[in-house]
C-alpha cells in the first residue's frame, strides 16, 4: 500500500491512497470540511466514482472503516477485537450506573481507566467523537479503545458499577 499527502493551496489536503491491486483512492478534504473521494481504477487516468462527503458523513464513514461500529462476536471477556496493541469495546451503560447523567469530561473516564470514549450510539443514533461535555444516560453503548488492560478495568468498573 502507498500513502501520499499533499497541500492542495486554498482548498485543503490531498490524500492518495494506492491498493495492493492497483486501484487509487483519492481523497480531497477542504477546509470546509467537505470530503470528496476519487476511485480510480488500475492504470485510469479518470475517475470511476466520485463521491462527495459532508464533514459528519466522513467521521461515519471513517468509524464504520475503523470498525467500531460492528463488534464481532466476542470471547468471554467482551473484547470486540484488536488492532495491534488498541482494543475496542462497546459497553452498555445500565439504570443506576454511575456513569448515568454524568459528563465524560465530570467521569474523567481517560484519567481513571486510560480508555477513550470514541462514539456512543443511543437508540438509532450514532455520535462520533463526542465532546467531553457530553452527558451519557443509561441504555446508551460506549464505544471505548484503549489497550487491554485498561478497557478490561473499565468494563469491570461498569459490570460492577463501581466508579
Amino acid at each position: 500500500m502507498y500513502v501520499k499527502e499533499g497541500e492542495l493551496p486554498g482548498i485543503g489536503k490531498k490524500y492518495t491512497i494506492r491498493t495492493e491491486n492497483g486501484d487509487t483512492i483519492v481523497v480531497v478534504i477542504h477546509y470546509t470540511g467537505k470530503r470528496e473521494v476519487y476511485y480510480f481504477e488500475e492504470d485510469s487516468e479518470e475517475p470511476t466514482a466520485v463521491i462527495e462527503l459532508t464533514d459528519e458523513e466522513a467521521r461515519t464513514l471513517g468509524t464504520i472503516l475503523v470498525g467500531a461500529l460492528f463488534q464481532p462476536t466476542s470471547d468471554e471477556e467482551k473484547i470486540g477485537f484488536l488492532v495491534k496493541h488498541l482494543v475496542f469495546e462497546w459497553v452498555k451503560v445500565p439504570e443506576n450506573s454511575f456513569l448515568a447523567n454524568k459528563s465524560i469530561k465530570e467521569l474523567e473516564i481517560r484519567k481513571k481507566w486510560g480508555v477513550i470514549v470514541v462514539a456512543v450510539i443511543r437508540e438509532d443514533n450514532v455520535i462520533v467523537s463526542p465532546s467531553p461535555l457530553f452527558k451519557i444516560e443509561p441504555g446508551d453503548t460506549l464505544i471505548v479503545v484503549g489497550n487491554l488492560e485498561s478497557v478490561k478495568k473499565f468494563v469491570k468498573a461498569v459490570e460492577e458499577n463501581k466508579g
